[in-house]
């Protein structure tokens, strides 16, 4: 029982990566995909969409930062590893959801690396203990 907060963690940190390389990867094709004779990048949609992401995942990094500093000073971080777990887990699925629909016909290939992405975050709600555990163990932290 004493490790859960470790293992939590790691799911976290993968799901993080994960959510990283995704977007990484998908700002990358839209460089080079072409629509009329422009990438993809240059259209404000898919600008603000991908800005959208990139400020989500940097919050999810700083939150996740700081919480494997005070786990390693042995703070008390149950609550805060419990809601890391399930938002950055979240945060994964709906950043490779988000990624797929911009890439349109190329995210519907077992070519585009997205499309495999997309289905190994999926598994990530699950490790750990379900999302939904993470936040009835929040809850009852909070009093509710």
């Amino acid at each position: 029982m004493q490790k859960l907060q470790q293992e939590r963690l790691i799911c976290a940190i993968g799901a993080l990566a994960a959510a990283e390389f995704i977007l990484n990867t998908t700002i990358d094709l839209c460089k080079n995909k072409m629509i009329d004779q422009r990438p993809w990048s240059k259209y404000q949609p898919v600008q603000f969409a991908l800005v959208e992401m990139q400020t989500e995942i940097k919050l999810g990094r700083t939150f996740l930062e700081t919480l494997i500093v005070d786990h390693m000073e042995k703070k008390d971080v149950i609550v805060e590893t419990c809601m890391a777990k399930y938002w950055i887990t979240d945060l994964a699925r709906t950043v490779a959801d988000r990624c797929l629909d911009l890439l349109g016909n190329m995210g519907s290939v077992e070519e585009c690396p997205i499309v495999r992405s997309f289905r190994d975050v999926r598994v990530m709600s699950i490790f750990a203990g379900t999302n939904e555990i993470m936040k009835k163990i929040s809850a009852k932290f909070l009093g509710l």
